[in-house]
């Protein structure tokens, strides 16, 4: 009996001794971290608000990582788009290469007849989406300035000629749309070096967006429509840290 009530006391003991404090520290923070999340879904999932207007891409990123499920393919209001970027390169001003539709090598290369397909076979749909996105918003005139030739300078005499505009996008859209149609380029460039080759004596890049999109359910015998998205001529670009050599080495798998 005595072996009994020690063993009880002691166990009583034991449950009143303090949590110690680094318990109470990773508790705090895993919930502040819970927190914090949750008001980003609920920013990120609402609607349109002054949050996230301010947040802007920051937010966007954040909510969608790389690796992620398309939940829309699946929603009430399925995908019916798809995005397709075409690429070619000029010579000089008058003499252009035909056009070469990367989405279509990167889905052959990547992911048809495929059963674990690579991450890469989502680059020129992903890009294409996120400028086509932003396409919509941008004013009549800024898009008139996306679909010009620039051989020189040409993201800050963009920059330049949208900023002048009474009428106009914000400092913020108009900064990512011209990230977005540098990375296009440098996308271009790498492209046309691996599949012209470097020493080919291209000097400009031109991309080309295309929307395909899906009939009704009502007018499914009817055939798709096809919106194209018209970029003009670039300057070659290249980031710093760019790997020429692994991205020839990829498109070669496509051919």
């Amino acid at each position: 009996m005595q072996d009994q009530e020690t063993t009880a006391a002691a166990r009583q003991q034991h449950h009143q001794q303090p949590r110690p404090t680094w318990i109470k520290v990773v508790a705090g923070a895993l919930g502040a971290v819970l927190v914090a999340h949750l008001l980003a879904t609920a920013v990120f999932v609402g609607p349109a608000n002054a949050a996230k207007t301010t947040l802007g891409t920051s937010l966007t990123t954040y909510m969608q990582p790389y690796f992620q499920q398309e939940w829309s393919l699946f929603a009430p209001t399925p995908i019916s788009v798809e995005y397709s970027m075409l690429v070619r390169g000029w010579y000089d001003a008058d003499t252009s290469t035909e056009w070469v539709n990367v989405t279509d090598l990167e889905i052959e290369g990547n992911i048809l007849h495929s059963l674990a397909p690579s991450r890469a076979g989502i680059v020129t749909r992903r890009l294409a989406g996120n400028m086509r996105k932003q396409y919509r918003l941008v004013t009549a005139s800024e898009r008139e300035t996306l679909a010009g030739n620039y051989h020189e300078n040409a993201w800050h005499r963009m920059e330049e000629r949208m900023l002048a505009e009474a009428d106009r996008s914000s400092d913020a859209r108009i900064s990512y749309v011209l990230r977005l149609d540098r990375a296009m380029t440098a996308y271009a460039t790498q492209f046309v070096w691996a599949w012209w080759g470097r020493d080919s004596g291209i000097q400009y890049v031109e991309v080309q967006l295309q929307e395909t999109r899906a009939p009704r359910f009502d007018d499914r015998g009817d055939d798709p429509s096809v919106q194209v998205r018209e970029f003009g001529r670039r300057p070659l670009y290249q980031y710093d840290g760019q790997d020429s050599d692994a991205f020839a080495e990829a498109i070669g798998r496509f051919r």
